[in-house]
């Protein structure tokens, strides 16, 4: 028994739609992630607070300060003041729990607090500063305690000689 030339193209196409199919039902996973799901939020929480435009770093020895577009600081800089503030906008570190700290605690000496104001926001974001042996512990906008590995010339301004 012989096919007719109408009856195998027809079956050729319903092969292809088929196959097409297959292809875009194996697709269709990554396709919802991409545009339908939120991207995943970072294992690693920010410092300051994403999205607000920061303005100003009120250290306990000197300001480094947006002004007309160009950061300034009335401290020396290891490198350059819009590199130190591109430093605390991109600080993030690792999440500590409660009991975590709880643990730390003893052993932490003197906290140090910075301000962060923030451009259309009325009050600073106060962040409480402690420093351990290996890190720094930095409790962010969400009351959260972060973990941050960083030298001390990367972030703060040094510390004036005392007469």
């Amino acid at each position: 028994m012989r096919v007719s030339p109408a009856r195998r193209r027809r079956w050729n196409n319903i092969l292809i739609l088929c196959i097409i199919g297959f292809i875009a039902l194996i697709n269709l996973p990554s396709l919802i992630k991409s545009y339908l799901l939120e991207p995943p939020a970072t294992p690693y929480p920010s410092v300051l607070i994403n999205d607000a435009t920061l303005t100003a770093l009120h250290f306990n020895y000197g300001v480094l300060e947006l002004r007309d577009g160009e950061w300034e600081a009335n401290f020396t800089v290891k490198d350059s003041p819009p590199q130190l503030a591109q430093r605390w906008q991109t600080l993030v570190g690792t999440p500590v729990d409660e009991e975590t700290f709880e643990q730390l605690e003893p052993n932490l000496k003197g906290p140090q607090s910075i301000e962060a104001w923030y451009r259309d926001r009325e009050e600073p974001q106060r962040i409480t500063i402690y420093r351990s042996p290996q890190f720094w512990l930095m409790k962010n906008d969400q009351q959260r305690w972060v973990a941050v590995t960083a030298e001390r010339t990367d972030l703060f301004p040094p510390i004036p000689k005392q007469q």
